[in-house]
């Protein structure tokens, strides 16, 4: 296994490139003005080229025809529902910030279909260095008709059902994705030059040093039988060089991926590669890695994963059905250089590689809390766990249900572990139930066990745990689905379980389940992924900086910083700015009446940090605020509190920490902040 670097999964960007053959050529524009907000219809059976295009009685024809016009900033383009076309749509111009520009369908019927199975290669629908588009309701296929996958020296060609390209464009703001249906396209599973994982069924592509995206949303997608990959959003430009370092100001930003189903995918399900603070949530993938190639070196794939980033957050997400073809196989995956992961509340099953894979080189400080695994590596090769390459510094694995049921094998599996690749991590509050014969292999230096429930069959490979339950966790149906009740339902905690009540306090625990029941600040928590305790909703909001798990939303340019704690009190991670542009953080909490605010000044200016209070996050108001006098700490760093000289307004419910100095990005940071009711 290796990443280029030697490197695994992708190809260095070195290799990237785009083909542009036949289907990608750009289209001579029309040479006549179209004016901005203008909407426009095209009809392929009732339309005609000749036409102005701006009514449905003067609806344009062809594909050629809406390729052949700059459009402009508001504009709609809508194709017919019911109608056909051949080839690719390829529209030009861009739209402007909050006056995108939309395909869309009218009518009534099927979606309008784009099939670009007549192309030699390229993409059904395209945009290349465009900006503010908006895609609905199409239905796309891109199926050649023949065996497009390569061999294992030689490449294919790439296709794409939905592709969306900055080939030295720069970064590319305001995309929106939704409501397509994608399918049936043969794009190759090794590609040559180019990067297989890149093509599939809808991708967005930046391959330059200084090209990427921000203002993504991909939503509400079906994705059925396509290769290689079923969604795919890729910033190759996260590195200055070394390719094991993601650069904060490199990565793309605004990335949303949701409520998209994809099925049957050659390699991967959703890949995000090169983004910082993804949010990655309610998809599902099923029956990823259908295909390989005997002898290639980049069969892997996975159903859900993001790599080269920043702070992603997976939840809510259902992966199953994953194949490992030669290697692999996971439901999920936080794969090499990143840092600060959650991956949370998501239900994995049935995956012949297992749950998740933890990739141990270049990458740190993921979390994996409250998500539910059944019948995960039935192939026998992984483990529910994968740990490759040793286990990433400061992974921290909590309140997990992992079902293994008989026949199946391994709870923890170590792929290319040695003594010399452990990292520091914990697993904490989880709950075995194994029915299964397989062991338990991990790097035991830097390994933290402790409050778990291991039940069933224990191994001599058992993690020693001080605070270990070894008896029956009582859930309600396990390793079934009761009428009336979800499989999630079956691994509750019936009453008068051992885990009730019995695990460790663990802080910015995120501060409710899988189910939405609320989490204490303070008790001790159930073990597993179900809180079956009864916790009344917290008085008290505490963000330890350590990950963006606890505030609602920040500006792009804030990011993580763990450097130098000696510096900082010994606060091991607090929140800076990665430019000098004005950032904030906001925090959501219902009738909030105080908050104090740890701050840290390199050159002390109290007017750096400025507080916001809104009811409805919208609307701000200046808070009035008070500070304790600046104390240095180290290096030039001082330490001030914040808090406002008086309760809040009443009906607070959002709070914006403010930070404005333009003489320095890094200068002013914020540690742990409690907001109170």
């Amino acid at each position: 296994m290796s990443i280029g670097i030697p490197m695994r999964k992708v190809w260095t960007t070195a290799l990237i490139a785009v083909l542009l053959a036949s289907g990608l050529l750009l289209p001579k524009s029309d040479s006549r003005a179209y004016a901005a907000n203008t909407t426009y219809y095209v009809d392929s059976a009732s339309g005609s080229d000749t036409a102005n295009g701006t009514s449905m009685g003067t609806a344009w024809k062809s594909l050629t025809k809406v390729n052949s016009v700059t459009f402009q900033a508001g504009d709609k383009i809508l194709f017919k529902k019911g109608g056909s076309w051949n080839g690719q749509l390829h529209p030009l111009g861009s739209g402007s910030s909050g006056n995108p520009i939309t395909i869309d369908s009218y009518g009534t019927g099927n979606r309008p279909l784009i099939n670009g199975g007549s192309l030699a290669s390229g993409a059904a629908v395209y945009l290349v260095n465009q900006q503010y588009w908006v895609i609905l309701n199409l239905e796309v296929t891109n199926n050649s008709g023949t065996d497009n996958s390569g061999t294992a020296t030689a490449g294919g060609i790439p296709r794409y059902g939905i592709y969306v390209e900055s080939n030295g464009g720069g970064k590319l703001n305001g995309f929106r994705i939704a409501n397509n249906y994608v399918h049936e396209v043969n794009g190759c599973f090794n590609c040559g030059a180019v990067a297989p994982h890149t093509n599939g069924g809808i991708s967005l592509f930046a391959g330059g040093a200084v090209d990427g995206f921000n203002d993504v949303t991909v939503e509400n997608n079906t994705v059925d039988h396509v290769g290689r990959n079923g969604i795919n959003i890729w910033d190759a430009s996260y590195h200055t060089g070394d390719q094991t370092v993601a650069v904060a100001s490199q990565l793309s930003t605004g990335l949303k991926v949701q409520n998209n189903s994809v099925s049957y995918t050659d390699g991967d399900g959703i890949l995000v590669f090169g983004f910082k603070d993804s949010v990655i949530q309610y998809n599902v993938s099923n029956g990823a890695g259908q295909k390989m190639i005997a002898g290639f070196n980049m069969n892997a794939s996975a159903g859900i994963w993001p790599t080269r980033s920043i702070g992603s957050i997976v939840q809510y997400n259902e992966a199953y059905g994953t194949r490992t073809t030669d290697t692999d196989g996971q439901g999920f995956d936080v794969d090499l250089v990143h840092y600060g992961a959650i991956v949370q509340y998501n239900y994995s099953h049935d995956n012949e590689g297992g749950f998740i894979l933890l990739m141990g080189p270049y990458t740190n400080t993921s979390t994996i809390r409250y998500n539910l695994s059944v019948n995960d590596a039935y192939g026998g090769q992984k483990g529910v766990f994968t740990f490759s390459w040793g286990v990433p510094e400061g992974t921290n694995i909590y309140n997990n249900t992992i079902y293994i049921g008989s026949g199946l094998k391994n709870p923890i599996y170590c792929d290319g572990c040695d003594a010399n690749t452990p990292g520091t991590w914990s697993f904490k509050n989880n709950v075995i139930y194994n029915m299964g014969t397989g062991t338990y292999g991990y790097p035991s230096v830097g390994a933290a066990f402790d409050y778990n429930l291991f039940y069933g069959n224990h191994p001599v490979s058992e993690p020693v745990d001080a605070h270990k339950l070894t008896s029956d966790p009582l859930f309600v149906s396990p390793g079934s689905s009761l009428p009336g009740l979800s499989t999630a339902d079956g691994y509750k905690l019936a009453a008068g379980s051992p885990g009730i009540g019995s695990g460790l306090f663990i802080p910015g625990n995120g501060g409710k389940d899988y189910f939405g029941n609320i989490l204490s600040n303070s008790a001790a928590p159930s073990r597993g992924f179900h809180e079956a305790g009864s916790f009344a909703a917290p008085v008290q909001l505490t963000d330890y900086a350590n990950d963006w798990s606890v505030s609602s939303s920040h500006s792009a340019n804030m990011m993580l910083d763990s450097t130098n704690p000696s510096s900082f009190n010994g606060d091991a991670s607090r929140f800076k700015r990665g430019s000098t542009a004005t950032g904030y953080v906001i925090y959501q909490f219902a009738d909030m009446k105080q908050f104090s605010a740890d701050i840290y000044e390199f050159n002390i200016n109290l007017t750096k940090v400025k507080f916001y209070s809104s009811q409805n996050g919208t609307t701000w108001t200046l808070v009035a605020s008070t500070n304790t006098t600046p104390a240095a700490t180290a290096a030039g760093w001082a330490f001030t509190q914040y808090a406002p000289t008086a309760l809040l307004p009443t009906g607070t419910n959002y709070l914006k920490a403010e930070f404005s100095d333009t003489t320095s990005a890094w200068g002013t940071q914020l540690g742990q902040i409690v907001i109170s009711k």
